[in-house]
């Protein structure tokens, strides 16, 4: 089979970069200067999407992933995408209209299924600019006790 008829063709780079800045048009006026990146990849037989919310720098980084083992649920590798992109991109649309943007996602992975889709969903808020500042002092620490 040719690649121009394939229906299972993945999402490029680009497309998910087209994907957050409708996403960040969409959430303009709850976004409180933060911004979208949109990822997708297959890993062996499942597909991994991870759209990830986050400011510039990072003091306020919330990664939402989810996964679908995408020939078991019958589902071409891109419409497998586009399934948990449109899913995540609810749970972003509920999550940002909240007044206090209380987090409805566990830690670790967790079963969800939507549509007669089973699939993975787990997210996180994590300040990434105080873990790596935490780091770079247990660097420094370290260096000065050697």
């Amino acid at each position: 089979m040719s690649e121009a008829n394939d229906h299972s063709e993945f999402l490029t780079q680009e497309d998910c970069d087209a994907l957050a800045k409708t996403m960040e048009s969409k959430y303009a006026m709850a976004l409180k200067g933060r911004g979208f990146q949109v990822e997708a990849e297959v890993k062996g037989r499942g597909v991994f999407v991870k759209v990830v919310l986050s400011n510039h720098d990072k003091s306020y980084y919330y990664p939402v992933e989810a996964r679908v083992l995408y020939e078991k649920e019958e589902l071409q590798k891109g419409e497998a995408a586009l399934f948990l992109l449109d899913y995540i991109d609810t749970y972003f649309e509920e999550y940002l209209t909240q007044e206090h943007e209380d987090v409805y996602l566990p830690i670790d992975w967790a079963d969800y299924q939507y549509e007669a889709v089973d699939f993975q969903m787990r997210g996180q808020i994590l300040n990434l600019k105080l873990e790596e500042m935490a780091e770079q002092l247990l660097k420094s620490d370290s260096a000065a006790m050697h």
